[in-house]
C-alpha cells in the first residue's frame, strides 16, 4: 500500500532557491509528542506544518466527528470544545517554548500563568484547524506568546498566554 501522507512522500529539491527563501521546517505527530510530557488522550495537536524557535510555530489539528470530546458536545449539534482549543493553543506554545530555549529537564514542568481567549466561530467535525503562535516576550523562566486558529484561512479564535518553566520540587508537597 503506498502512502498518500505529504511527509512520509518525496519532497522535490528545487534547481535554485534564492537566497531568503525559507522552506517550511515540519513535525509529524511521532516527533512533535517528544516535546510534550502529555499522552493519549490529552495529545490534541495531530502535526506541525511549520515552525522557527524563537520566531513562530504553526500546527494542525484535524476534527473528526469520533472523537470523545464531540461526543458529549453536543449530541444534538456537534461542537468542538474551546477548553480543547486552548490546550491545544497551550501545547503548541509549550513545544514552541522549548525548541526556543531548550527541552524540560525530567524535574522540569510548564505551567500556564494566564490566558486570554475569544472564540468568533463554531469549530465543527471535519474542519482542519491551523494553529498560529507567535513568541512575544522570552525573559528566562518565562514564555509570553500569542496567536490565531483559522479554519479554511478564516479566523476561529484568538489567543495570549504566558507559560512558566518549574522545577517539580518548588510545587510543593505531590499530591500524586
Amino acid at each position: 500500500m503506498h502512502s498518500t501522507d505529504p511527509q512520509r512522500l518525496p519532497r522535490a529539491v528545487p534547481l535554485s532557491v534564492s537566497e531568503g527563501t525559507r522552506q517550511p521546517r515540519p513535525l509529524g505527530f511521532t516527533a512533535l509528542r517528544q516535546w510534550l510530557r502529555h499522552r493519549h488522550p490529552m495529545i490534541l495537536l495531530d502535526r506541525i506544518v511549520d515552525h522557527e524557535p524563537g520566531k513562530f510555530l504553526e500546527a494542525v489539528i484535524s476534527i473528526s466527528g469520533n472523537l470523545d470530546c464531540i461526543a458529549g458536545h453536543f449530541p444534538e449539534r456537534a461542537i468542538y470544545p474551546g477548553s480543547n482549543l486552548i490546550q491545544a493553543f497551550a501545547q503548541a506554545g509549550i513545544i514552541l517554548y522549548q525548541m526556543s530555549t531548550s527541552m524540560l529537564a525530567e524535574d522540569e514542568l510548564t505551567l500556564i500563568g494566564s490566558v486570554e481567549s475569544r472564540f468568533l466561530k463554531v469549530v465543527v467535525p471535519g474542519d482542519q484547524v491551523l494553529l498560529r503562535v507567535d513568541v512575544s516576550r522570552l525573559a528566562g523562566g518565562l514564555f509570553v506568546y500569542s496567536g490565531r486558529a483559522t479554519v479554511d484561512k478564516r479566523r476561529v479564535a484568538a489567543f495570549r498566554a504566558s507559560l512558566v518553566r518549574t522545577k517539580v520540587s518548588e510545587l510543593g508537597s505531590p499530591l500524586w
